[in-house]
Order: C-alpha cells, then sequence, then structure tokens
C-alpha cells in the first residue's frame, strides 16, 4: 500500500505538539488549584480572624454585663462609704477589711444606715450618735459592710479578668471602665478597696488601675 512521504514524521510532530500542550494545559490548572487554594485559605484565615473579632466584642458586652447586672443601690451607698472614709481616716477600710469594729465619725451615720438597711432594716434602731461619734456599731453591720466591698471587688475583678486575659475586646472594656483609672470620686473607693484587702487577692483590678490613664481614648473599632 502506498504512503505519503513523511506521513510518520508528521505524526510525530503532531503527537509531540499535542503532548506539550497537556503538558502546560495540567500545569496552568495546578498553578490556578495553588492560587484558588491560596486565595480560600486567606479567606478562611480572615473569617476566623473575623469571627474571634466578633467573639471578643462579644465577650466585652457580656463582661459589661455581667456589672450592670450586679450593681445594687447598696453598691452604691457603699462606695460612697469607702470614699467618705478614706477623705476621714483611710485606716477606717482596712479595719473593717480585718473585721475590726472601728470608731466612726457621725459624717458616716447616714452611709452606714444606708448600707445596714438593705439587710436589716431593725438593725437601723441600734444605730445612733453620742459626741460626735456613731453609737451601737456591731460586729454584724462591719460584716455587712464588708460583705458588701467583697462582692463588688469579686464582680468588678470577674469582669476585668476578660481585659487581663485578653479573651474580651480590650478597647471596649477600657472605654466602658475607664473611669476606673480617672481622678473622680467614683474611682476612689475601688483604689482604696484593692489596697486595704490585697492586690495580690485582685490581680486583674490592680493590672487594669496599673495601666494608666489615656488622655485621649480611641474610638472603638465597631467593625
Amino acid at each position: 500500500m502506498a504512503s505519503f512521504p513523511g506521513a510518520e514524521g508528521v505524526s510525530r510532530v503532531e503527537f509531540g505538539n499535542i503532548s506539550e500542550v497537556v503538558t502546560a494545559i495540567a500545569a496552568i490548572v495546578t498553578a490556578l488549584s495553588v492560587v484558588i487554594a491560596a486565595q480560600q485559605f486567606n479567606l478562611s484565615r480572615k473569617n476566623a480572624t473575623a469571627e474571634t473579632a466578633r467573639q471578643k466584642k462579644q465577650a466585652a458586652i457580656d463582661a459589661s454585663r455581667i456589672y450592670i447586672d450586679n450593681k445594687r443601690p447598696e453598691t452604691d451607698l457603699m462606695l460612697q462609704f469607702v470614699n467618705n472614709a478614706c477623705h476621714i481616716n483611710s485606716r477606717i477600710i482596712q479595719d473593717i477589711e480585718k473585721f475590726h469594729t472601728p470608731e466612726l465619725p457621725v459624717a458616716l451615720l447616714e452611709d452606714v444606715r444606708g448600707c445596714v438597711e438593705f439587710y436589716d432594716r431593725d438593725a437601723l434602731g441600734e444605730l445612733g450618735e453620742d459626741e460626735g461619734r456613731i453609737t451601737g456599731l456591731s460586729p454584724k453591720h462591719i460584716i455587712q459592710l464588708r460583705w458588701l466591698m467583697i462582692d463588688y471587688l469579686n464582680t468588678l475583678e470577674a469582669v476585668l479578668m476578660f481585659w487581663w486575659q485578653g479573651t474580651a475586646n480590650k478597647t471596649l472594656l477600657e472605654e466602658e471602665f475607664g473611669f476606673l483609672r480617672s481622678n473622680a470620686d467614683s474611682a476612689r473607693p475601688v483604689r482604696y478597696l484593692v489596697e486595704a484587702f490585697g492586690e495580690a487577692n485582685f490581680p486583674a483590678i490592680s493590672a487594669f488601675l496599673k495601666t494608666g490613664t489615656r488622655k485621649q481614648a480611641p474610638e472603638p473599632d465597631l467593625d
């Protein structure tokens, strides 16, 4: 049977071209797969980062809610008592921490009555004044006052533990509790209480207070 001259060579050339094309396509597909995989990885990482940020913001909100839900009228009265007491004599809070019954000036009578009233209204009749001093103050009253102080510190420690351990958005918590770092009357009682009850017992509060006061707080990132 007759054949065209050079047909075998042409077939080899065509086969070689097809092989090269297939190899090139395979290389392109592989490269595209790598690019797509890299994009998917970056997208997954961004999504994970965004989800972590969202969870931390939610944790900051939850932490603030703990503080709000545990704040009671008697808590504010206790903080007022601490602030006024320390202006008069800083050892008053130290005595209460050690379950000592201090001699209190009559200027603190209404503060003490306000705190005691929530737990034992009948005890109000036991409190009076004589020669500028509060009379009728008993260990029971001291225990009630001390419990209010410990309860507040424990709540604040639980909240700021989120900040201390980095499990919540620090910026949001610093915005919410920045008042603790100020020189306002609302901040002084906490410093007095931590000093009297021991910084080592409340490491998160101590760390938060020691970080200093910012002159201009940045706007929180809410995205």
